[in-house]
């Protein structure tokens, strides 16, 4: 795995984390068939998936900057680099 192929899974888990807060915030509004338990337990599995999705990102943006800095590459977090965050 290349700096470069972790560069494009940062920004694959980054679109993977906003359409799951966008889906969060969607059903949030509670304008959908649910019911109250089930949206309950459905927005507590999106918020789980999130806080993983995001963990994971994290680690890689870690990784990359390790290998910047190994190769003596100047700069800071991938997505803060590229306008992406």
């Amino acid at each position: 795995m290349s700096a470069a192929d972790i560069a494009a899974r940062v920004r694959r888990l980054d679109r993977l984390s906003r359409g799951i807060s966008l889906e969060i915030s969607i059903v949030s509004k509670a304008n959908d068939p649910l019911l109250y338990l089930e949206r309950q337990a459905y927005l507590a599995n999106l918020r789980g998936m999130l806080g993983g999705v995001e963990a994971a990102r994290v680690v890689l943006v870690k990784v990359r900057q390790r290998l910047d800095g190994e190769t003596g590459r100047r700069g800071g977090t991938i997505g803060i680099q590229e306008g992406r965050i």
